[in-house]
């Protein structure tokens, strides 16, 4: 330790404060002459004033030995309980953030108007300013965070994100103005495409978030939630989840976007009968009319023919790419399984 360091240091945390020599002395209990002596480098502080001395000055006891502030040293050269308050911190202002942005990716998919025009970006601002918080090391003194928090980040990115992508899409127009006089009600024509739009982002944001996830916390990091008793499989080389995860993440995709699809249709074929239902009645329409009324029946069954025909289309491509799948998947499984020899057989 460099006692002239230390008188150095102290003399510039004290004037820092505007504190005179005497008003430092009455805090601590000491006479003036000795925090004279302690910043003139003729003596170091005793050991039992030291944590007074560090509180009066906002520092650590080890800074002032130190004759410097140790705060932009690596969290592991400065002990565990230092690295254990810098990771609640993060952890912390992280969480806040978080929460506040999905708050408001929430109000602003009510739509209120001028209210979700300011929430919506102010949502997405509040996200990624927690996530710089989180991810600067140089913010939180070099620390570094292991592959649990890095999961539970990214999981709570992908949360707030997917909120604020269906916010977007509900503040948007898709397509033409249409309105709808007998029903008194005005609608956007592509408004039905909404769905498959959210689920096609949502599969963009995995393979996002998963690739960037990976990057951050290793290869054996990954979005999707695992119990701990599974988790060794997933840490050990060559293991069962390793192998596989990548399957079911196609495997999720395809179901993503079937169910967007199909929404699509099945949105769509129910706008066109609303009109329909409302002057003729569910139950006829839904059991059609009689043959005798052909000019009703030829009309309706050229507005539902394309939403019909479409939700087949979704069912005929679903089987048909979901055999595909299948297929591509057992050609990966028989493809990634070791040998016999390497399962231990002899």
């Amino acid at each position: 330790m460099d006692a002239g360091k230390t008188g150095a240091y102290l003399a510039a945390l004290r004037k820092a404060r505007g504190m005179t020599q005497q008003e430092a002395a009455d805090q601590l209990g000491v006479s003036n002459k000795t925090v004279s002596k302690w910043e003139n480098g003729a003596g170091l502080p005793d050991i039992t004033v030291l944590p007074a001395l560090a509180e009066l000055y906002g520092v650590t006891a080890d800074d002032i030995l130190a004759g410097e502030t140790l705060r932009g040293r690596p969290a592991e050269a400065q002990g565990p309980a230092r690295r254990r308050l810098l990771l609640l911190r993060l952890r912390t202002r992280f969480d806040l953030c978080f929460i506040g942005s999905l708050a408001l990716g929430v109000l602003a998919a009510f739509r209120v108007a001028y209210v979700s025009l300011a929430a919506w970006p102010l949502s997405v601002g509040l996200l990624w300013i927690g996530y710089v918080l989180a991810v600067h090391p140089a913010r939180y003194g070099d620390i570094s965070l292991d592959a649990k928090i890095w999961e539970n980040l990214y999981r709570k990115l992908l949360a707030a994100s997917a909120v604020q992508w269906w916010a977007l899409l509900r503040l948007v127009r898709l397509g033409r103005l249409e309105v709808d006089f007998a029903e008194m009600r005005y609608y956007d024509t592509m408004q039905a495409w909404k769905p498959l739009l959210f689920a096609v982002g949502l599969a963009l944001l995995c393979a996002v978030l998963e690739r960037a996830l990976r990057r951050r916390a290793g290869a054996d990091a990954s979005l999707l939630w695992i119990p701990e008793r599974l988790r060794p499989m997933l840490h050990r080389s060559g293991g069962f989840l390793r192998r596989t995860r990548r399957l079911w993440l196609v495997w999720l995709a395809w179901a993503v976007l079937l169910a967007g699809l199909w929404f699509l249709a099945d949105g769509q074929l129910d706008r066109v009968l609303a009109p329909w239902i409302a002057r003729y009645g569910e139950e006829l329409v839904q059991s059609g009319f009689p043959e005798s009324w052909t000019i009703l029946r030829g009309r309706l069954e050229a507005d539902v023919a394309l939403w019909l025909r479409l939700r087949q289309g979704v069912l005929i491509a679903g089987a048909v790419s979901g055999a595909g799948v299948l297929v591509w998947t057992l050609l990966q499984w028989k493809k990634r399984r070791p040998p016999l020899a390497e399962e231990g057989e002899t």
